[in-house]
């Protein structure tokens, strides 16, 4: 399984999965134009994509979902307005998805009816960014999985430091807002295990993280634990960071 993150941050989302002959792409926050360049550079077209995942409702996410047709769309009952059973996603339930099986975790976020997953081949790969805090029922099901993509959006201390209104600041803080460097390294502690491989940060604040503070931050509890085999990355809004086992 190989995994490519086209874009990740608030000006817009999109990630695309790759295992033998069949793509999932997981959400569509960015432009079509974007889209297509970005997987042509990689080496694919847009025919790759088999199947279409959307976390939640937000626009940073959903906002060109609707350039896939709606046979190839699956997410949660209330993020999409006239979505079928067959296409509905209930959290903590497997579904199967060509080569992939699909495991559905409730996430914590001011949306609709957000999502993350648990995408199993002969890896096994989480995926989960906008959420408030991680529960222990979801935890449960996130020990020791190959690949981690999981938000770290933000440093408390930049993120009061910001011109960002206190209403705002409250909404990122709280349970239903997004993840801190802190939060997120003390649940990665918890569940990396022998089996993993790469972590990572995703959906990082513009202004109120850096790239080099969520790495130093995570790599402490690297350094910590003796897990200094896990290869740890950041993604960005721009550049497309990928991993995983790449096609021959």
């Amino acid at each position: 399984m190989e995994y490519h993150i086209l874009a990740s941050g608030s000006k817009g989302n999109a990630a695309f999965i790759f295992h033998e002959g069949e793509g999932i792409l997981i959400d569509c926050g960015i432009t079509r134009k974007q889209l297509i360049y970005k997987l042509e550079q990689l080496g694919f077209k847009e025919s790759d994509i088999h199947y279409v995942l959307l976390t939640h409702d937000h626009y940073d996410h959903n906002k060109n979902i609707h350039i896939f047709d709606k046979d190839m769309i699956y997410t949660a009952k209330k993020n999409m307005e006239s979505i079928d059973d067959e296409h509905t996603l209930e959290p903590y339930t497997y579904k199967r998805l060509g080569v992939f099986n699909l495991f559905t975790l409730r996430t914590s976020h001011d949306a609709s009816d957000p999502i993350g997953f648990i995408i199993e081949t002969d890896e096994k790969m989480l995926f989960m960014t906008d959420t408030g805090y991680i529960s222990r029922k979801n935890m449960g099901y996130m020990n020791n999985l190959d690949y981690y993509i999981i938000e770290s959006n933000h440093d408390i201390e930049m993120l009061m430091q910001t011109r960002r209104p206190k209403f705002l600041k409250d909404r990122i803080l709280n349970d239903v807002g997004h993840l801190n460097n802190e939060y997120c390294t003390t649940v990665m502690k918890d569940v990396i295990g022998e089996s993993t491989k790469e972590v990572v940060l995703a959906h990082l604040s513009g202004e109120a993280n850096t790239h080099e503070l969520a790495y130093n931050t995570f790599y402490k509890m690297l350094d910590e634990t003796n897990r200094t085999n896990i290869i740890l990355k950041t993604a960005s809004q721009v550049d497309v960071v990928s991993g995983g086992k790449f096609r021959d």
